[in-house]
């Protein structure tokens, strides 16, 4: 009989921290939708990661434009001598 109660209210306390987790997950989820500042910092947080993904763009185009006419002329050399 006590094993069953402590089982029971194990189950209990599991459950009663899944609710207060996502009361708090949704209690910030609504929090950060009221806050009005959020707009702007988002915003400014997309105009930095588009320009950091031009820059990453720049960068992998001209390691590609090095790199990758030597590799393009290699590969299919090898693989008609192996085939």
């Amino acid at each position: 009989m006590t094993k069953r109660r402590s089982l029971r209210t194990g189950v209990l306390d599991w459950w009663q921290t899944v609710i207060d987790e996502t009361k708090s997950l949704v209690d910030d989820g609504i929090g950060r939708l009221r806050d009005d500042d959020d707009e702007q910092t988002l915003a400014s947080e997309v105009a930095e990661l588009k320009q950091s993904l031009a820059m990453l763009n720049a960068k992998l185009d001209s390691l590609g434009a090095g790199s990758s006419p030597g590799r393009a002329s290699a590969d299919p050399t090898r693989r008609r001598a192996e085939g």
